[in-house]
Formats: C-alpha cells, sequence, structure tokens
C-alpha cells in the first residue's frame, strides 16, 4: 500500500534528523508510528515496530562509520601494524585505550537489556511514556547548558579519560532504550559534566552507540529467525525497510554535522525548549484522545473498539495492514 511506503519513508527522515540531535530518535519515532496508526486506524505490535526501529538505527550506524572513516582507517591500519607516520592520537597505545573505554561503556547495557528488556518493549505500547521522556531530556539538556556556558572547547580528551568516566557515561546511556529519552543527549551531557571536551563528548557518545546497536540488532534478528511470522515480514515490508534504512543514513549523516556545531556552539538549550514543547502538544493530544495506550478515537474506528495489537497478539477484529515501522538501541541506538 501506498501509505505504508509514505510512512516507511517519513519515518527513515525521522530517525536520520533525530538519531544524533539530543532530541531522542526513539520517542520521535513513536510518536510518528502512533500519528500513522491513528490515521490509519491499523495498529501494529510492539514487536514490529521495534524491530523496523533497530533497523533504521542500523542505518545511521552507518553514516557514523562513513562520516568517521578517516579516523577508523587509520586506527585499523595502526592496530595491524603500529605505523610511525600517524599522529599520536592514532597511534596503537592510543587506539587500543580508546577501544577500551568503549567497551567499558558498553558494559552497563547488558545486564540492563537482559532485565528491562520486556518492560522497556511495554513502554512502546503507551501513548505517555514518549512526552514524559522527552521531559526528562529537556530537564538534563537544561541542566548542561547553563554549565556550558561561555566560548572554549577546554576538557579531557581521550588521553585524560578514565575507565571511571567510560563507566557513568555508559551508566547514562542505559535510559537510551527508554522512549523519548535522548542517546546522544544522555551520554554526551554526562561526558560534559565529567569534564570531558565537547569535541570528544559527541566523538565519544558516536562511537560507543556502534556497539550498542550492533548489539540490538543482533538481538532482533535473532527473534526474527526464530518467530518471523510475529514480525509480519511480508517481501513488501522488508523493501520498505531497506529503503527507509538507506534513507535514514543519508539523512543521519547530515544530522551529524549539524550535532557537531551545536554542541560546539553550546546552544542544546534550544532543544530543551523544542522538546518541552513537543511533550506538552503530545500530551495534548493524548488527553484529547482519551489518553491510555491506545487512541480510542481512531477514525477508521468510530463505531467500534480501537483495533490496537499488543506485542505478539494477533488481532480479533478489524484487518491489520502489514508490516512495521520503528529507536532505540537495547541500543542503539539512539
Amino acid at each position: 500500500m501506498l501509505i505504508e511506503w509514505i510512512e516507511a519513508l517519513v519515518l527513515g527522515v525521522v530517525q536520520g534528523v533525530t538519531e544524533f540531535l539530543p532530541v531522542s530518535s526513539d520517542g520521535h519515532l513513536l510518536v510518528t508510528q502512533q500519528l500513522f496508526e491513528w490515521l490509519t486506524g491499523s495498529d501494529r505490535s510492539g514487536g514490529e515496530n521495534i524491530f523496523f526501529d533497530v533497523m533504521l538505527h542500523l542505518g545511521t550506524t552507518a553514516a557514523i562509520l562513513y562520516h568517521y572513516r578517516g579516523p577508523v582507517r587509520l586506527g585499523i591500519r595502526s592496530l595491524i601494524a603500529d605505523d610511525p607516520d600517524v599522529g599520536p592520537d592514532f597511534r596503537r597505545p592510543m587506539v587500543l585505550r580508546v577501544l577500551f573505554l568503549a567497551f567499558v561503556a558498553t558494559l552497563p547495557l547488558v545486564p540492563f537489556a537482559l532485565i528491562f528488556k520486556p518492560w522497556v518493549d511495554g513502554l512502546f505500547q503507551s501513548r505517555t511514556a514518549a512526552p514524559v521522556g522527552f521531559l526528562i531530556s529537556a530537564a538534563v539538556l537544561a541542566l548542561v547548558s547553563l554549565k556550558m556556558r561561555g566560548p572554549g572547547d577546554g576538557g579531557r580528551g581521550p588521553s585524560e579519560t578514565t575507565w571511571v568516566d567510560a563507566l557513568l557515561i555508559g551508566s547514562a546511556q542505559m535510559l537510551a532504550p527508554l522512549p523519548g529519552v535522548s542517546r546522544s543527549g544522555t551520554t554526551i551531557v554526562a561526558a560534559l559534566f565529567l569534564g570531558l571536551s565537547r569535541v570528544w563528548a559527541v566523538r565519544f557518545s558516536l562511537l560507543i552507540a556502534v556497539p550498542a546497536v550492533a548489539g540490538a540488532v543482533a538481538n532482533e534478528l535473532k527473534d526474527a529467525i526464530q518467530d518471523p511470522s510475529k514480525l509480519n515480514l511480508t517481501p513488501e515490508r522488508v523493501a520498505q525497510t531497506l529503503a527507509a534504512m538507506v534513507l535514514a543514513g543519508l539523512v543521519g549523516y547530515a544530522a551529524i554535522l549539524w550535532l557537531i556545531r551545536v554542541v560546539r556552539s553550546g546552544k542544546l538549550w534550544y532543544f530543551s525548549v523544542y522538546l518541552v514543547l513537543l511533550a506538552v502538544v503530545v500530551l495534548g493530544i493524548v488527553s484529547a484522545s482519551g489518553g491510555g495506550s491506545d487512541f480510542d478515537a481512531s477514525p477508521n474506528a468510530l463505531d467500534g473498539p480501537s483495533r490496537r495489537l499488543d506485542a505478539g497478539t494477533p488481532a480479533s477484529t478489524g484487518p491489520v495492514a502489514p508490516g512495521g515501522a520503528v529507536d532505540r538501541p537495547d541500543s542503539p541506538l539512539p
């Protein structure tokens, strides 16, 4: 159906724009998905939406690797054969140090994903989870904006960053799977509060997104292989997912450049204001439509019960549009 292609491509653009900006791609994807569900009157399971979201994160992760292709190439070159011609930041000891810090920052996600994943998945059926998450992200950004007053990029770099710093930043990343809570926002804010430089805070945030998203993708692919019927992966839906992934990657590359400029300028409070306004609008719509975990006033279900699907539960009435739409790394991702 044309509307499904439009939804997939719109979600790809939304993911690309919001993945790296501190506004929560998960929350924006969830709100956009719920808007399309309200417009069409057909709901998808939480499992379908989460799978699609994670695949979109794979597209934006490719944008990270492409943007930092030069440093990645130098780092691999130094690991294979320590090249004295490269700069000190890309000598083997420094590359190994940065990889170790990224590993430490990823560790807190493992128990979180194992213990809280079912609960987090359930939040993606809620109409109020995303706006509440937006308000949390807004508060965090407002706090760090006060700390970032004034020009300059002073602070610690990779050589001064300790494993304790990495663990604390990784602990902040545990909030990323929650709808409306920005992974890039929480990790960059944590890094800045710990005294890391603005440039290194952005780079480290993007670096630790890669293993987080890779883990989420592996987990979702495992579920898809074990029970493909649960995700309703029709050939058309697979094509829509691939197209949305490519679009998310292209748009995400531009968003990375935007993020770097924003953090350097110290203007994160702009996004705090935006998130508060967005949360108020979404909560107002939810309140007007009856609240709860579904929109009972779906335009295609005005004379009957809303046709919402709980994750993994088949519909009892009404047709269900094939496919689904989809952030978050159990990211990853952001």
